[in-house]
């Protein structure tokens, strides 16, 4: 709403200036907000950046507070797909061959060790890594406490909440880093009210 009203304010000042060019760029709201990643909304506000300075109204911006600007450690530059998280375009896919044996266990070592730093100390209370499946190991099967709700919406379901379902975009990202090279496309969840019993740490091997 900050940038939309700041693009308002932007707006009158053309209307009554003659300005180069004669109108500011347009805000990334509702729907460019969503399908549009970090480095692309980062570009478009410096553009408004560039177009107040060069017409003399930086002031119009200036009563926009530090706590309605979006931050992130680090900006996410893939092209965005309908549910918020990478869409992979054909010209970039490369074909994906099984992991050995030793790739596999080592991948579900690193996760089953490490999964409190990986996923974060609330998540890992509720949710532990089971197994790869599929015929390239490229999807996780995780254990969840159906009696509890993600942040990103549902256990099967993403939220229509782009922030909220950011965080299933970075829980992957960071699945991927940890078990690098190795890499997963998918997450599956089972949901059962015992995973928290278990103390988020049930016996698991990695198919092979």
């Amino acid at each position: 709403m900050q940038w939309h009203e700041a693009y308002e304010r932007l707006n009158e000042y053309a209307r009554k200036h003659p300005c180069v060019p004669p109108l500011p760029p347009k805000p990334l709201i509702l729907a460019g907000w969503a399908y549009t990643n970090d480095v692309e909304k980062m570009r478009r506000w410096e553009e408004m950046i560039r177009w107040v300075t060069n017409n003399g109204c930086f002031d119009l911006l200036s009563g926009i507070s530090e706590s309605d600007f979006y931050y992130t450690e680090e900006p996410t530059s893939h092209m965005v797909g309908p549910l918020g998280g990478p869409m992979y375009r054909p010209w970039d896919f490369k074909k994906k061959n099984r992991p050995s044996s030793d790739v596999i266990a080592k991948s579900m070592e690193t996760l089953s060790t490490q999964w409190p730093e990986i996923v974060g100390p609330e998540l890992s209370t509720i949710t532990w890594p089971i197994a790869f499946t599929g015929g390239k190991a490229r999807r996780l099967l995780v254990l969840a406490t159906g009696s509890t709700r993600p942040p990103w919406g549902g256990w099967s379901s993403l939220s229509h909440v782009e922030s909220e379902r950011r965080v299933f975009t970075q829980l992957h990202a960071a699945i991927n880093k940890a078990i690098f090279p190795h890499e997963i496309d998918h997450i599956d969840f089972i949901v059962t009210e015992d995973a928290a019993e278990q103390g988020g740490a049930p016996d698991a091997q990695a198919p092979r």
